[in-house]
């Protein structure tokens, strides 16, 4: 793994969006094959990060061992990635999912594209193109048709509540990540945050509860037949070490309104990943709602990328941060 530089351009930072996002969408499917094995959501989720955190600081300390120090306003940062971005993602992830519907659960935790565009205008005063404002729109009418909402309107308060804290936590990836790559590069943000994240977790439910002997059975679950250590490995490597390095990485090259309007293309991919695997199908709405889903992206996206508003600076806790429409990824330090 080798540090991407800015140079690389929106083409290469929209490739790793794109990336982290199909990577993402398999994750409903490795869950649900998982839970089906008897593993509990928080079980999943601290296999995950901790596979992820073990394999992404051992690489971290043999190549670039000077990217694991950090100043405390540095380190403040990390950790705001970490508890938020990792640990509390994952679990109010599993406590929406066991209390409302998946579709639902899908609409809540994708409004983090409003929750980023909102922030950046209101708070850090950058404005952005009407057109992009309607692409969000129309994302979010697109995920409303993906998990006809209609049809389940008696919601669990609690989990309607965790629902629209995935979206936040989500969102404070967006918003902190660029502040965190200005001094070191992905792999040792990824490293960090995932390893806090996973820290996080362990407290909550310590590693010596966790049902190791059931790594070594078998599951059966839709079109999947596989060891459940192979799946474990799955969603730790694929579903969560390749998507939030690929992630992060695209923050170096995306302002965090385009990163997060991307982010949602997991929708379609977790869709599809669900149909081969799971032999579930979409109802014509919710096909709908998926096209849908694409078409706002791709409107929000061109609006995102010919703002031409001058270049300014945003003043914030780790000095001025150069601007054209609204901020973008920053250079970090070397490695």
């Amino acid at each position: 793994m080798t540090a991407l530089r800015p140079t690389a351009g929106p083409a290469a930072g929209t490739a790793l969006a794109v990336l982290s996002a199909c990577a993402f969408g398999t994750v409903g499917t490795a869950t649900k094959v998982l839970s089906a094995a008897g593993l509990s959501a928080m079980e999943i989720a601290q296999a995950r990060l901790t596979i992820a955190a073990l394999l992404l600081l051992a690489y971290t300390a043999v190549t670039r061992p000077s990217q694991l120090r950090a100043t405390r306003r540095q380190w403040s940062v990390i950790a705001a990635l970490g508890l938020f971005s990792f640990a509390a993602l994952q679990t109010l992830c599993g406590v929406a999912v066991a209390r409302i519907p998946v579709g639902v659960f899908v609409v809540l935790q994708f409004l983090s594209p409003v929750v980023v565009l909102v922030w950046l205008r209101w708070v850090r005063r950058v404005r952005q193109q009407r057109l992009a404002w309607a692409g969000v729109a129309v994302v979010v009418a697109g995920l409303l048709l993906v998990g006809e909402v209609w049809s389940r309107l008696r919601l669990d308060a609690v989990g309607v509540v965790a629902g629209l804290g995935t979206a936040a936590a989500l969102s404070v990836r967006f918003l902190l990540a660029g502040r965190a790559l200005e001094h070191r590069d992905p792999v040792a943000v990824t490293a960090l945050g995932i390893a806090l994240g996973a820290l996080a977790l362990d407290v909550l439910a310590p590693p010596t509860g966790f049902p190791y002997a059931a790594l070594a059975r078998s599951v059966h679950y839709g079109q999947v037949s596989a060891p459940v250590w192979a799946v474990v490995l799955w969603a730790g490597i694929v579903a969560t070490l390749l998507a939030y390095l690929s992630g992060i990485a695209a923050q170096r090259l995306l302002a965090p309104s385009t990163a997060s309007l991307l982010a949602t293309l997991e929708v379609v991919t977790g869709a599809g990943v669900a149909f081969v695997f799971l032999g579930e199908r979409l109802t014509a709405v919710q096909c709908t709602g998926v096209v849908t889903v694409l078409a706002g992206v791709l409107i929000a996206r061109r609006a995102m990328r010919t703002q031409t508003a001058p270049a300014r600076t945003l003043a914030g806790r780790d000095g001025a941060t150069p601007v054209r429409g609204e901020p973008v990824p920053q250079n970090p330090g070397g490695n």
